[in-house]
């Protein structure tokens, strides 16, 4: 029987192969691998994609929040509110400017920031929020939009999870000032390496991050701020520009497969066991980069899975505010309860718009198989 993949990269590319090919052929063929047309019309797709009026390529998602960090004027002596249960990467952005993290609890059942948490973190050296975004689910938005207003500040939408993904029917990125996105090889909308980009509906911003990501200038040999090289490959534009006309259709099978995942979930034996999902906010719609679940005896089970030929993953054991680099950030162990509980149940199961019902079907008959064992010991 074939071997369960956690993500099947090679069958996904293998159908849009000729398509990529022939764009990777012209960008050898012209030679301009830096700033070559076709960035500006991946950032010109994407915005449409998106429906942002602006998106400015980066380097990378780590970059691409860095960036709009800096273009919010975020620096030192500022504070950055943010959820411990996310990748490290937002936190790393945040110190990068200088500015602090301050981590916050998340919601117990949507995982996703929560709004009364960041009310009560704030201070006077509060310089923004960052709404993550985690595991391809909006966060409320509306909730988040009314404490950032209280005290005027800033909202940055971590998107690297999110393409696609909707809150209120308005797409990821055009929900706070400016949002990052990343296209590691595995995100919904993945590059052949490291890839990233920033959007905003702000045209100001716009261009101080266009400045930003190409040494702070727009011209060869002015240079209008100090910026960094945190420009988006030509041949990495080449390959989303793409894979983006798939997109769409990539991610409406991935709410597919999701929806039959859940419509196993809330059957026994996975019901009383539990096996519990990441609920959606009012309006949002996730388009399910990864298919989590929270669930008792997490590593046994997970070993069980391994054992039987499902494959997993964790994201993310270990919160940012008990990370070894960030520890003197936080009050250590027992600070974070929620995050804390969460961060030792979460599991990945395998999701990508290459598998079937019927891959569904069956890893939930292991998964199913896995928990009456475990049951029964």
């Amino acid at each position: 029987m074939k071997a369960i993949p956690f993500l099947d990269l090679q069958t996904l590319h293998a159908s849009i192969a000729g398509e990529l090919n022939d764009a990777m052929a012209k960008v050898m063929q012209h030679g301009q691998f830096i700033m070559g047309p076709e960035v500006r019309r991946f950032e010109h797709q994407f915005a449409n994609f998106t429906g942002a009026r602006a998106a400015i390529g980066c380097a990378n998602g780590t970059a691409a929040l860095h960036a709009a960090l800096c273009a919010l004027e975020v620096g030192p002596g500022k504070e950055v509110i943010l959820p411990s249960h996310t990748f490290i990467a937002t936190a790393e952005a945040v110190l990068l400017t200088g500015a602090r993290p301050v981590f916050v609890e998340v919601d117990e059942e949507t995982m996703l920031i929560d709004p009364a948490k960041v009310r009560a973190a704030f201070s006077a050296r509060t310089a923004a929020i960052i709404a993550v975004h985690l595991y391809g689910m909006p966060c409320d938005m509306d909730a988040l939009r009314a404490v950032a207003a209280e005290r005027n500040v800033p909202i940055a939408e971590d998107a690297a999870q999110a393409h696609g993904s909707t809150y209120k029917k308005k797409q990821a990125g055009t929900l706070g000032a400016v949002a990052s996105f990343s296209f590691f090889p595995g995100k919904n909308l993945g590059a052949f390496g490291d890839a990233g980009a920033v959007t905003t509906n702000d045209p100001t911003l716009a261009r101080t991050l266009r400045l930003y990501v190409n040494h702070g200038r727009e011209a060869k040999f002015e240079h209008l701020i100090v910026g960094n090289n945190y420009r988006l490959d030509t041949v990495q534009a080449a390959v989303l520009g793409v894979k983006l006309r798939h997109l769409e259709n990539w991610n409406l099978q991935r709410q597919r497969l999701a929806a039959r995942y859940l419509e196993h979930f809330s059957q026994e034996p996975f019901a009383s066991f539990p096996v519990r999902v990441q609920a959606a906010p009012a309006g949002a719609a996730s388009t399910y980069h990864l298919m989590v679940v929270r669930i008792p005896r997490r590593d046994e089970i997970m070993d069980e899975l391994h054992k039987r030929g499902v494959p997993t993953g964790l994201h993310y054991p270990i919160p940012c505010h008990l990370q070894p680099a960030l520890r003197e950030l936080s009050d250590g162990p027992g600070s974070l309860v929620v995050t804390e509980k969460i961060a030792q149940q979460v599991l990945s199961l395998p999701m990508c718009p290459t598998f079937t019902l019927d891959d569904v079907d069956r890893i939930c008959d292991i998964f199913r198989a896995v928990i009456i064992h475990s049951k029964a010991r």
